[in-house]
């Protein structure tokens, strides 16, 4: 009897352990591809220029032919995971050591696809967190390095990093009176998604305050390690899958200002005079994909923060955990979103 007492709580334990180490996200993460395909199901030849879309990006998206099938895309399974591998192979080029651990990043992506249900699974989450350190590393030790990389990925990602901590420079200009010229300090609004959504390091939120009779202080938002943490796990996958999948991005965005090493062709931008989505379609991707991310963030919050085994008392770990689902949740509805309407409104013109 003495044995089955501790038998019996240690096996619930593993049983627990493995179970909560995947998050379901069946009734969440849709990520529209499924529903999509249903609605082009009926239309000949469209699911598959639909997954064939979502396998490239945009600007390399050519009309494919019918016989076809999007599964043999560079050999590779259909969906956005070729679009991610040929990112990868793209940064090996320019970063072999480094591009080795994005492949967390396409393995997680290939477990959704593979399944009938969507999952997620934690301890990758957790793996793709480390790689964004090592990667956010790299361009505190060897920003020169990143500048003359040319691929997109690490220019997006040197240039996203530079915007949210206020791309800072430094300007002279005309002293007063005596000769000496001044410095003053420039600094960007912040980064800038493609949609047209900003964020910005608190501490570059400064407000200067004067009280009667005191001398004026600035004060600065509290720098929270949770927000940074959860900030820069954003800027990273914003920057990873802006390099893959490439939609185009609104005005204003960062991504329009970055100055590309040649041969390397600028980021689209939307083109409201040829729209390739019409603006309200436009409207309803960014409201769909904002909406993922809220419904996957909560889903990944409530697992890391519960009372399961895999539930972790650091709160700063749980911010980047959930921020890296829901990011990723976003950026794959976005994708996805954007495909589903270039092949309807392609149809209209035909």
């Amino acid at each position: 009897m003495g044995w089955r007492s501790v038998t019996l709580p240690l096996l619930s334990l593993l049983v627990a352990a493995c179970t909560v180490s995947t998050v379901d996200l069946h009734d969440t993460l849709d990520l529209n591809q499924a529903s999509f395909q249903e609605k082009l199901a009926d239309k000949q030849g469209l699911a598959d220029e639909f997954l064939a879309c979502t396998a490239r990006a945009f600007d390399e998206r050519t009309a494919v032919p019918a016989e076809q099938l999007p599964a043999e895309v560079d050999g590779r399974p259909d969906g956005p995971v070729p679009a991610i591998h040929k990112l990868i192979a793209r940064v090996k080029e320019g970063r072999p050591t480094q591009a080795e651990s994005l492949h967390i990043l396409e393995d997680t992506l290939a477990d959704w696809r593979r399944t009938s249900y969507r999952h997620l699974d934690l301890h990758k989450l957790r793996q793709i967190l480390d790689v964004i350190k090592q990667w956010h590393v790299h361009i505190d030790f060897e920003e020169e390095e990143l500048v003359d990389d040319g691929s997109r990925f690490a220019q997006l990602l040197l240039a996203y990093n530079k915007a949210y901590f206020g791309d800072i420079r430094y300007t002279a200009e005309p002293g007063p009176g005596s000769g000496v010229r001044a410095v003053a300090r420039v600094t960007s609004n912040g980064f800038i998604d493609r949609n047209g959504n900003v964020w910005k390091f608190p501490g570059l939120s400064v407000e200067v305050v004067k009280e009667p009779g005191q001398r004026p202080a600035a004060a600065t938002s509290d720098v929270d390690s949770r927000k940074i943490t959860a900030d820069l796990t954003r800027v990273f996958l914003e920057a990873f899958f802006d390099a893959a999948f490439r939609e185009p991005a609104a005005a204003g965005a960062t991504a329009l200002q970055v100055q590309w090493k040649s041969p390397t062709p600028a980021y689209p931008a939307f083109d409201a005079d040829h729209p390739p989505i019409s603006l309200d379609a436009f409207a309803r991707v960014t409201r769909d994909a904002l909406r993922t991310e809220a419904a996957v963030t909560s889903e990944v919050g409530k697992a890391v923060r519960g009372g399961s085994i895999f539930s972790t008392q650091n709160e700063t770990l749980a911010a980047g955990l959930e921020t890296a689902a829901g990011v990723i949740a976003k950026k794959l509805v976005e994708h996805g979103g954007f495909c589903y309407f270039q092949t309807i409104q392609r149809t209209e013109r035909r």
